[in-house]
């Protein structure tokens, strides 16, 4: 598989595919322990999707339009991570969820 897509973008697969098994896992480990995994996976899985796009960038070198397009995509799929991580640094520093 490395041969066929690169290390990349089998990377990004593998990290794709462990978001979706977080996001799935949500009903049972919800039920059973009170644990919310709904939002960590769909994060994993944008996580994996923009390293997927970025490694296509890498691969196959698109010109003009395309390259553009890619670049917007990843750039804004990286949006909501962002978000999540500066709402994490707040909340280990001050111990209050952001917002309040």
């Amino acid at each position: 598989m490395v041969k066929r897509f690169g290390k990349l973008i089998t990377a990004a697969l593998i990290i794709m595919a462990a978001g979706i098994i977080t996001f799935l896992l949500v009903i049972p480990l919800y039920h059973y322990f009170g644990i919310d995994t709904d939002i960590i996976g769909l994060l994993i899985f944008i996580v994996g999707l923009v390293l997927g796009i970025i490694g296509v960038i890498l691969r196959f070198k698109p010109k003009g339009f395309w390259l553009v397009a890619l670049i917007v995509i990843a750039a804004v799929l990286s949006v909501p991570v962002l978000f999540t991580i500066a709402s994490l640094i707040f909340y280990l520093i001050s111990g209050k969820p952001l917002g309040e």
